[in-house]
């Protein structure tokens, strides 16, 4: 067998040997480093948060401020209105849904049902006997949304608000 004479490389092949290998750690940052515009999983997942939010008829604005008269006496700025949508999008943004529901063992994983569970959750916050947040729901029981993971889902979300 030949034995492989040592190739110097040039000041050209150096810099261009480099700008590869920026290019390609650029490409494989981890999760959490990357923007939202790089993050296609998460643009996907957006989607789908507006697929479902229109659904439920979320209310998606960010709550309005509003002269509102206190008892006292004093008018003060006060926050009306919802921003379901909104707190949904943060919510998705921040969270690993791998740590949300994790599948295995027969329990399939889907991002749309995380997604759906996330919106039931927003809104239970804000009205917890709203009428159509019901589990025999077509939509919600076509995308997969049981009791059981809608209640692991928010039990996760609960602990992660509160530490």
């Amino acid at each position: 067998m030949k034995k492989r004479k040592h190739i110097f490389l040039d000041d050209n092949a150096k810099v261009d040997k480099l700008e590869r290998k920026i290019k390609k750690y650029n490409r494989y940052k981890s999760h959490s480093e990357k923007t939202p515009e790089e993050d296609f999983r998460l643009q996907e997942k957006l989607a789908m948060l507006s697929v479902v939010a229109s659904n439920f008829m979320m209310t998606g604005h960010s709550p309005t401020m509003v002269l509102t008269k206190r008892e006292e006496g004093d008018e003060v700025m006060m926050p009306v209105g919802g921003g379901q949508k909104d707190r949904a999008r943060e919510i998705i943004c921040q969270a690993d849904f791998r740590k949300l529901y994790r599948g295995g063992k027969g329990r399939k994983t889907d991002p749309l049902m995380i997604v759906t569970a996330i919106c039931m959750y927003v809104m239970r916050q804000d009205n917890p006997r709203r009428g159509d947040i019901r589990y025999s729901n077509d939509f919600i029981r076509n995308v997969g949304v049981t009791k059981e993971i809608y209640q692991h889902i928010s039990q996760k979300l609960d602990f992660e608000e509160n530490s």
